[in-house]
């Protein structure tokens, strides 16, 4: 099995896991502070049904056909586009089907995404969100750094 495909499954398994882990450690609505010098970093449970920073609240349904279908698409493009592409792409297909998946399968099975990672100053935060949330984001920083930084797209 590819490297690529591998960091995807161990990434998907390890968002499932910490939301479980959240899910059932941390009462729904509550957090529990992780670094206290001026409340920069908490674990806190809370729902999203709607899109990214919480937008479209209620959406569930209609976002779980619209992902699942997206993520056909992707998949169906990245498996015949695998040998045409650079590590960079492969990597970052991997992590936005694997974030897709995760939150797929909690708006499927959870009615709804569970975000857990919370950052910010006292009450400046950034909207909560949770490993799924990070591949979608890395993997499109690497998707735009090769295209401006090392000018190498091959898809």
């Amino acid at each position: 099995m590819k490297k690529p495909i591998i960091l995807g499954l161990i990434l998907l398994v390890l968002d499932q896991f910490t939301k479980y882990l959240v899910s059932t450690v941390i009462s729904y609505g509550h957090f529990v502070t992780m670094i206290s010098f001026f409340d920069f970093f908490n674990i806190v449970n809370i729902r999203n049904t709607g899109t990214a920073f919480s937008m479209f609240q209620g959406q569930n349904f209609i976002f779980s056909v619209g992902i699942f279908i997206i993520l056909s698409l992707i998949t169906i493009f990245f498996y015949r586009s695998w040998n045409k592409m650079s590590k960079i792409w492969q990597y970052s297909f991997c992590l936005i089907i694997s974030g897709g998946i995760g939150n797929l399968v909690d708006r499927i099975f959870r009615g709804a995404v569970v975000d857990f990672l919370d950052f910010g100053i006292g009450s400046l935060r950034w909207p909560s969100f949770n490993i799924a949330d990070s591949c979608i984001f890395i993997a499109s920083c690497l998707i735009i750094f090769d295209i401006l930084v090392l000018n190498k797209q091959k898809v």
